[in-house]
């Protein structure tokens, strides 16, 4: 039931940042659409902890902040690439393990890699995720494992020993200083 109530506050609040129209109609509409919804993910019996984790609800707001900063410096980094006058562009392809604890870690890892410009996450199967980058310094980025380490911080499976905060860097120390 709790799950259910997260659901439909979470929809709810979604619905009115996007609308962000409070006129009778359209809040009824809004509730209507929250309230169908929630009726049938509870009739699919799809609200389990996978699909509703509520420790990655807290913990994105850490995430998402990360996140933003990721894009910008990808960002930059793909306009100096373009800018540049020698066009210092060598795609390729890379493989990134993808061993979240979940389905939807792996996804969250797929599509962080993918939001972040000069990226592209081409396949996810059996636990590697098959990425196109726009040069070598963005295939060293997504290769270094930082996204991966915040989703696992993310997905509260992270090796509490190792990482302590959730910057994404790894004690060398503990880790032997490989990755």
């Amino acid at each position: 039931m709790t799950r259910t109530l997260v659901t439909a506050v979470l929809l709810a609040a979604v619905w009115i940042v996007w609308s962000w129209h409070f006129e009778p109609l359209i809040i009824g509409f809004g509730v209507a659409a929250v309230a169908l919804t929630v009726f049938v993910a509870r009739r699919l019996q799809i609200l389990d902890e996978e699909t509703v984790p509520f420790e990655l609800n807290l913990r994105l707001l850490v995430f998402l902040p990360w996140l933003a900063w990721e894009v910008v410096k990808a960002n930059l980094q793909v306009a100096r690439t373009i800018l540049s006058p020698s066009l210092p562009i060598r795609p390729h392809l890379i493989r990134v393990p993808a061993d979240q604890r979940t389905t939807i870690g792996n996804v969250i890892l797929a599509n962080t890699i993918t939001i972040t410009p000069g990226t592209i996450s081409l396949d996810l199967r059996d636990g590697v995720i098959l990425v196109h980058c726009l040069d070598d310094e963005m295939a060293d980025q997504d290769s270094s494992g930082t996204s991966s380490k915040m989703i696992h911080w993310l997905e509260k499976r992270v090796h509490e020993d190792q990482f302590d905060e959730p910057t994404g860097e790894f004690d060398e120390k503990t880790h032997g200083g490989e990755e």
